[in-house]
């Protein structure tokens, strides 16, 4: 049957030779047209007589027709069915038809030319395009509010990004004279910094209305002229960067700045914007050409002159954090783990860090579970994305460093040659320091890449983490956690939102891991503590008792946060109780550690952990009644504050405030804790006068040692316990005790005003100050969560305090969490308060979960009504106010604000804020294709983030192949081949 059944299927079918023969006819004669089309002979247009007789009469007058016309004019007997008509010698002569009579319908492969020539399209042709919505969603979900967005689009117009309003004559004319003034400024005084600026600003205005390119080469000469009288100036460096960027592709970028470093070859902006405009570009990303910049900057850094040792150090230890963060990023964790391994054995030569080493024993549970997931019969791209993350869980650490010619003979037995990596293959990635001062910030790095929590406060972060906005903040949800290794204090906790930080944590990590719900986190878990005892092994000297002392209290930290989270996920059971004590007791009983209080009261911190009844909470009473028996009475003793302060804020927790009071007595008065109370009630009176004079003579003698210093404060300062602030804790916590918060919270404002706490000091030391100013917050904080206060003052002050807190300290997890937990402000109020402390992503992750801790607790006060229902609706409005706040920060968003705008540009370069975003879209009500888009954007502004990869696999399966060959493409880490899968899935 014929495709077309009008052109060959008819009653009277036309035959192929008559056909062919008439074919031949018309080649060789020009008269003679090819009058074999088959709707002239197609019984289906076979015209009626009396309409064939019309037609005659109207138009059989008219000899200059074409050959259609004339067939239409012809009469309408039968033999028009058997006989086509002749053309007249006359008629214009057509180029025959391309195609075989033989096939049964015809494809035109010439275009009518009448139609290239429109000069507009008729009215009804016009399509009318409606926007309904300027976000990313869904067509079919979406409603027509044209007033409502007419309205916020003529509200918003002053809040958008650049939005420039237009300029009279007159204010043009002021802006040329002002132009024209700066250009004389900067020509006879360039030593101001200001009037460069100023200069800049105005030019990217572009008054003089000429060409975007002309100016921003305008600007750039000007940038590069002011960087010859101030060089290595920040600012200028980074706008420089910034007009470059948008103005120029990347290539050319990356040309710029390369000619900008031979010049000043020792500048963080310019390096950093050099790997960026290569790691961020979905076109150019790939690994090994990442690999190469970090090789070239690393190599300018050790050949650096001698007098800007220090000063090549920091740059060097700043490109090494973000060197190893990419490769951890990327997956690559055998070149990360060697090259950790390699950069701290080139600084501690007396020690080998084999836990950076796999070990064949430990990974024989990774065979069982791949032969589970095998066998499970799932869809094959669901086996390929689980046997990925089990082998990225086992097979993470490189094997250990053998002969090539053996590693070469092993490989041929069945072991992985991607994890077979050598010394050569890393080593241009780490020098030696120069300066054995930076050996402590390189150790605290090492731990931090390997995902340990405990950065707790803003002013640490500041030391250790390089600056977020230029090459994106840490990836690893497990930073969240730092509060319950390291609580600000044992006086309040909140076990809803740590409950929900848990939720989210598990969610989101990525293995390797020490999340306990992860398969295979015991090998991490054993890799991270033979780190901790090892960092504590490399200082040996009496000199560094403190740099050895800050790794064995974050090795108990670690412990206690394994602890907190086996019970708050409900599986602690004793073997991990009685393991845990094993270890921690095996660890005191070394001969160094024997005399060290802090490290029992460590210990004892770890018991109130795991305690879930009275009765076990005897260890933790046990433990600090045999500290503080043996400690004495010296009030000089810092170990034996911390266990009295630390004491004291558990009783308070426990709603034991007579021992607490106590035991704060017993340290004002100087005596011993086992004393009669009788004694210590005689002196009440007196107990506050000795404790204020206690604080005031630490208070001199701190302010003493801060005029001294010159230099910035060393890093061990930050984890070990403070004289003046546990003697400033005490005596708050006293009068909290006697009723008199008020004056506690006044005394703290007083100190505040105190050059010794200011947040910017002119004559002390800055790092010093900021310290000791964030840790007196903390204070504040915890004296207006004690439950003795009053209600109706603490509601407004906890908010002001806060707010002030969040301004000076915005990456403070203490404050953050307080933050996120006022239930009862508008949250409009608590939103913008989180965005404009431009915290990253850690304050977008404290959003998220103050959105579910919100709607949690208005679900607990509305009662058991319906819940069902109740829990379907408040999920609607979680997800509604999820996908809006993540909407905001987008660039496609016309109504966003300029500060969510320099937030959005710390958040695109990190893969939590895409991987969350995609996870709010990954619901019944949200279709396949969106969440593609969201993807697609993520992928280009994180293309070497594999973890991005793997959630898309999960939310978008049917790019499952694509994303296989992008990660190929990008040479990211992939375990898991799909054709070995293929073949092992049919053995």
């Amino acid at each position: 049957m014929s495709l077309f059944p009008a052109y060959g299927d008819g009653e009277q079918k036309l035959n192929p030779n008559v056909v062919n023969a008439a074919v031949q006819q018309s080649e060789t004669a020009d008269s003679v047209n090819v009058d074999i089309i088959k709707w002239q002979t197609n019984c289906s247009y076979e015209l009626p007589a009396k309409a064939a007789d019309n037609l005659d009469s109207t138009s059989g007058s008219d000899s200059d027709k074409s050959d259609s016309d004339a067939g239409s004019h012809s009469g309408a007997d039968s033999s028009r069915c058997s006989s086509p008509t002749p053309k007249p010698n006359n008629a214009i002569t057509q180029r025959p038809l391309e195609f075989n009579a033989s096939v049964e319908f015809y494809v035109d492969k010439s275009c009518n030319k009448r139609h290239d020539k429109w000069d507009t399209l008729p009215p009804l042709s016009r399509p009318k395009y409606m926007i309904r919505m300027r976000r990313l969603t869904d067509p079919s979900r979406q409603r027509p509010i044209q007033r409502k967005v007419k309205k916020r689009k003529r509200l918003s117009k002053s809040l958008q990004p650049g939005a420039e309003p237009k300029l009279t004559t007159a204010e043009l004319a002021a802006k040329m004279q002002r132009i024209q003034e700066l250009n004389t400024m900067v020509a006879n005084h360039p030593q101001y910094l200001s009037n460069w600026i100023e200069l800049h600003q105005l030019l990217g205005q572009n008054v003089s209305k000429s060409n975007r390119l002309a100016v921003a080469e305008q600007q750039l000469h000007r940038l590069e002229t002011a960087l010859e009288h101030h060089p290595g100036n920040e600012q200028l460096l980074q706008l420089y960067v910034d007009t470059a960027s948008s103005t120029y592709p990347d290539s050319q970028v990356a040309t710029k700045i390369e000619q900008l470093l031979e010049r000043t070859p020792y500048e963080y902006t310019l390096w950093t914007a050099l790997i960026m405009t290569t790691q961020g570009t979905m076109a150019r990303c790939n690994v090994p050409d990442v690999l190469h910049i970090y090789e070239q900057c690393m190599r300018r850094m050790h050949l650096g002159p001698k007098d800007k040792r220090q000063h090549t150090d920091e740059l060097m230890l700043k490109l090494f954090h973000n060197c190893v963060l990419f490769l951890r990023q990327s997956a690559n964790y055998g070149h990360m783990f060697s090259l950790l391994k390699l950069a701290l054995e080139l600084n501690f030569h007396h020690l080998n860090f084999e836990c950076f080493e796999a070990c064949a024993a430990k990974e024989t549970p990774l065979v069982e579970y791949e032969e589970l997931v095998l066998r499970s019969g799932m869809p094959m791209p669901e086996i390929w994305t689980r046997i990925e993350r089990l082998r990225q869980a086992y097979n993470f650490l490189p094997y250990p460093q053998l002969r090539r010619g053996q590693m070469v003979l092993d490989g041929a037995v069945g072991l992985d040659p991607q994890r077979c990596i050598y010394t050569d293959d890393v080593c241009h990635y780490i020098y030696p320091l120069k300066s054995m001062d930076n050996t402590m910030q390189l150790l605290l790095q090492t731990l931090q890449l390997t995902k340990l929590p405990f950065v707790r406060t803003n002013c640490l972060a500041e030391r250790l983490c390089a600056r977020i906005d230029q090459i994106g903040d840490s990836e690893a949800i497990e930073m969240l956690l730092a509060g319950l290794a390291d609580r600000y204090s044992y006086g309040v906790g909140c076990a809803d939102y740590t409950s929900g930080m848990l939720q989210m944590a598990k969610e989101l990590c990525v293995s390797p891991s020490f999340m306990p719900h992860v398969i295979g986190h015991e090998l991490y878990v054993d890799c991270l503590g033979q780190l901790l005892l090892k960092c504590s092994a490399a200082f040996t000297t009496p000199e560094d008792r403190s740099k050895r002392l800050v790794f064995l209290l974050l090795w108990f930290r670690f412990e206690r946060l394994l602890l907190s989270l086996h019970k708050l996920a409900g599986n602690l059971t004793l073997e991990h109780g009685r393991q845990a004590r094993k270890r921690m007791r095996q660890l005191l009983a070394q001969p160094d550690n024997r005399d060290i209080t802090c490290l029992f009261t460590e210990m004892a911190m770890c018991e109130y952990e795991m305690a879930s009844n009275p009765e076990e909470l005897q260890r933790c009473t046990l433990i600090f009644e045999r500290i503080l028996a043996t400690s004495g009475t010296d009030c000089m003793d810092v170990e034996r504050l911390q266990a009295i302060v630390v004491r004291a804020e558990m009783l308070l927790a426990l709603q034991q405030p007579e021992q607490a009071l106590h035991l704060l007595s017993c340290l004002a008065l100087q005596r011993r804790t086992d004393c009669d109370d009788a004694s210590i009630a005689l002196e009440c009176s007196t107990v506050l006068t000795y404790s204020r004079q206690l604080l005031d003579a630490a208070l001199a003698a701190a302010s003493e040692q801060g005029a001294q210093a010159k230099q910035a404060m060393p890093l061990e300062d930050y984890f070990m316990p403070n004289r003046l602030l546990l003697l400033l804790r005490a005596h708050c916590l006293l009068l909290f005790v006697l009723d008199k918060a008020q004056a506690a919270q006044e005394l703290l404002q007083q100190l505040l005003d105190q050059p010794l706490f200011a947040l910017e000091p002119t004559q002390l030391e800055r790092t010093r100050c900021r310290h000791l100013r964030e840790q007196l917050r903390e204070l504040q904080l915890l004296l207006l969560q004690l439950p003795r206060t009053t209600r109706a003052t603490r509601g407004p002050q906890l908010v002001s305090m806060l707010e002030q807190s969040l301004d000076e300290f915005p990456r403070n997890l203490a404050f953050l969490q307080r933050w996120s937990t006022l239930v009862t402000l508008p949250w409009y109020k608590l939103r913008a308060r989180l965005v404009r402390t431009k915290a990253g992503i850690l304050a977008l992750l404290h959003l998220v979960i103050a959105t579910h801790y919100r709607f949690v607790q208005q679900a607990g006060k509305s009662g058991d009504i319906d819940e069902d229902l109740q829990r379907q609706q408040r999920a609607h409005l979680v997800h509604n106010r999820l996908l809006s706040m993540f909407e905001t920060f987008l660039p496609n968003n016309p109504h966003r604000s300029s500060i969510e705008a320099e937030q959005y540009a710390i958040l695109r370069r990190n893969s939590l804020y895409w991987r969350l975003y995609l996870r709010c879209l990954s619901t019944e009500r949200t279709s396949f294709e969106r969440s593609k888009r969201c993807l697609l954007m993520a992928i280009d502004e994180c293309p070497w983030d594999k973890a991005l990869y793997m959630d898309g696999v999960t939310y978008v399966p049917q790019e499952l192949g694509n994303l296989q060959d992008v990660m190929t493409e990008k040479q990211l880490r992939i375990y898991a081949l799909p054709e070995e899968l293929s073949v092992l899935r049919e053995a």
